[in-house]
């Protein structure tokens, strides 16, 4: 595969070259160049920067946020993937699917290299602010529910910094919502005991692949909320939280590659969601 080249000059601001290199690079379903091939540094800070320039342009092709991603939360993959915190990125309703009957049939031909990450998804009830404990960060919240995101990448062989990944639209390709468990009536304790401890199993076509906890998103979901709600606060420049939002909060479990034509389904223990069937569509995008 063929890269585009990315020239980064931080001293301008906001580099429009380097947002509409990756805007093509989506489009085109193709590889960029990390701006770390070119000797520049990309800091934090400035990636999110970039990420808000990637999100107007989506906002103006009618892209509508309907809440955020959390990546990185399961500290187990940091060595793997050499990033050492979490980072966000917006999700929109063109990239987020609620499904029926627990099944989601989706296709890949829009993605670089795939892969699935099984999720506990939480809507807020309302929005956190300050420090919380998780029983009052379960208070926030009016559903839980398992999702798969798929995440994907336009650098080559998935190996990036925290802050090229947050450039890269934070990886996000989509989301598949399955059956929500309604929280909001719920003793908080109880919920967060139930998110903190719950069990989830990933399996493939006709193999178990991998185990994982709730405790792996930064020590519980709701946790990692907690942890978005922090940081947005001290980013000025972009949007808060709101009531409604829906949030992803991170892989509980190892991160397979997916392809068009396999199918994949988790499985939970511990919590009152259900299970959660996807199945990709045959693609053209090997």
């Amino acid at each position: 595969m063929n890269f585009m080249e990315i020239p980064v000059h931080e001293s301008c601001g906001i580099d429009e070259q380097l947002v509409t290199e990756l805007m093509l690079a989506r489009d085109g379903v193709r590889l960029v160049r990390k701006p770390s091939h070119f000797g520049s540094g990309l800091t934090l800070e400035y990636a999110y920067k970039i990420g808000r320039g990637l999100h107007e342009r989506l906002s103006d092709r009618g892209f509508q946020p309907i809440g955020r991603k959390i990546g990185f939360t399961n500290r187990i993959l940091w060595e793997q993937f050499q990033v050492s915190e979490p980072v966000w990125a917006y999700m929109y309703r063109q990239t987020v699917h609620f499904v029926r009957e627990n099944h989601q049939r989706l296709s890949l031909t829009r993605m670089v290299a795939p892969r699935l990450e099984p999720e506990i998804v939480l809507k807020l009830r309302s929005v956190p602010s300050g420090e919380h404990s998780v029983e009052e960060l379960a208070m926030c919240i009016e559903w839980a529910a398992i999702g798969f995101e798929i995440v994907d990448t336009h650098f080559a062989d998935w190996r990036f910094t925290a802050a090229e990944a947050v450039a890269d639209f934070g990886l996000h390709g989509a989301l598949v919502v399955g059956t929500s468990w309604r929280v909001d009536a719920e003793v908080p304790r109880h919920v967060a005991t139930a998110l903190q401890s719950v069990k989830v199993s990933l399996k493939g076509s006709h193999e178990f692949i991998a185990d994982g906890e709730g405790g792996n998103a930064l020590g519980s979901p709701l946790l990692a909320l907690g942890f978005l709600a922090r940081v947005l606060s001290g980013q000025a420049w972009t949007s808060p939280l709101m009531p409604g939002d829906v949030i992803a909060t991170g892989t509980l479990t190892a991160v397979p590659y997916v392809r068009g034509g396999e199918s994949y389904r988790v499985e939970v223990a511990g919590a009152p969601l259900a299970p959660l069937q996807l199945d990709f569509s045959e693609s053209t995008n090997d």
